[in-house]
């Protein structure tokens, strides 16, 4: 699964995937910053969602955007920052790939609303409120007690209300993720995760939290790892076809206007970087092998191993006989109607 070497799979060009921007909710950085932009790029993805930092502290946090932001401007990748709705717009147009700074845990801004803020002015706009673990705002869902949303957290999702970060609560265990949309005034979205009601494992999202979601105008993005997908998925790589059935159930459950993609891509991973996770990441959060250990080669869906095949997704929903409105909004225009009403 090395994809060092890209170019756009079959269908992935913007032209083909639709009228309007393709949006991706969630890119792990995998190899490099780098390996991930052109991926997106590849893909003719307008917007991606990549995770900067995630249980890091602050100055980690401040120097992993900074080093972001002097790969694009360096100009040596077809790549923008995207900060506003606009952004992505003139991304879809120019065929660039743009790029959004998100974090996969709060533990950045250490529990400091003017952090908070300082992050924002540095181009975040993405921020779940946990991953796995309980910190200072939530549980996470690799907790056995979910003890909920802290006062303080009910003060963070404020405070992202009003400077426009949307709240992510993909790895928040339910009750604190149904709390924290109900204190939200903006939508808040489940970027990448898949239904407990195919495979109940705890990362999983139940129907009344995907309910819970859209409430507040939000959606889910639907993750592309294969062992999230199926039960099998430890075994052999999920289908494409597998994968848009979690597209069709979240639609059937709460309405097309709230799912999109979130194919927590990881670019670039090769053995060497396999073995090295399951020392580290993979060690540190054991819940998430889903009950033992798996190949590399099962890891993602056939044909999103990376990002740049993000164009397979479209192709199923046309062979489905969607309607070219329905493909779009799925394939992006959801997204871009959430960031809409949450950026500023």
């Amino acid at each position: 699964m090395n994809t060092s070497s890209l170019t756009p799979a079959p269908g992935s060009h913007p032209d083909l995937v639709g009228s309007g921007p393709v949006v991706n909710g969630l890119a792990q950085p995998g190899v490099s910053f780098r390996a991930t932009l052109e991926a997106a790029h590849a893909g003719g993805i307008a917007a991606s969602n990549l995770t900067v930092a995630s249980n890091h502290g602050f100055r980690e946090a401040a120097e992993r955007i900074i080093d972001l932001l002097r790969l694009i401007e360096s100009g040596t990748v077809a790549a923008d920052l995207v900060t506003r709705v606009e952004d992505i717009e003139a991304c879809h147009r120019s065929g660039r790939a743009g790029i959004v700074i998100g974090f996969q845990n709060s533990d950045p801004i250490e529990g400091d609303l003017v952090l908070l803020a300082v992050l924002h002015r540095l181009g975040l706009r993405i921020m779940q409120l946990t991953y796995q673990r309980r910190n200072l705002l939530a549980s996470g869902c690799g907790e056995e007690v979910d003890e909920g949303l802290t006062p303080l957290g009910v003060e963070v999702v404020g405070e992202c209300n009003r400077l426009g970060v949307l709240v992510d609560l993909s790895h928040t265990a339910e009750r604190s993720l149904i709390e924290a949309a109900a204190a939200s005034s903006r939508p808040v979205v489940i970027s990448h995760a898949n239904l407990h009601s195919f495979y109940p494992v705890p990362r999983n999202k139940t129907d009344e939290a995907v309910r819970a979601v859209a409430a507040t105008g939000g959606l889910m993005g639907i993750n592309s790892i294969s062992r999230l997908i199926t039960p099998e998925g430890r075994e052999r790589q999920a289908t494409i076809a597998e994968y848009v059935d979690q597209v069709e159930t979240v639609a059937d459950l709460v309405g097309i206007a709230h799912v999109g993609i979130g194919l927590d891509s990881s670019e670039g991973m090769t053995e060497e970087v396999f073995v090295e996770r399951r020392k580290t990441f993979l060690t540190q959060f054991p819940e998430l092998r889903m009950g033992g250990d798996f190949p590399l080669w099962t890891y993602f869906t056939s044909g999103l191993e990376s990002a740049a095949g993000i164009g397979a997704i479209a192709a199923e929903l046309d062979r489905r006989g969607w309607s070219g409105a329905d493909r779009d909004a799925v394939m992006g225009g959801n997204w871009m109607r959430v960031l809409r009403e949450t950026w500023n």
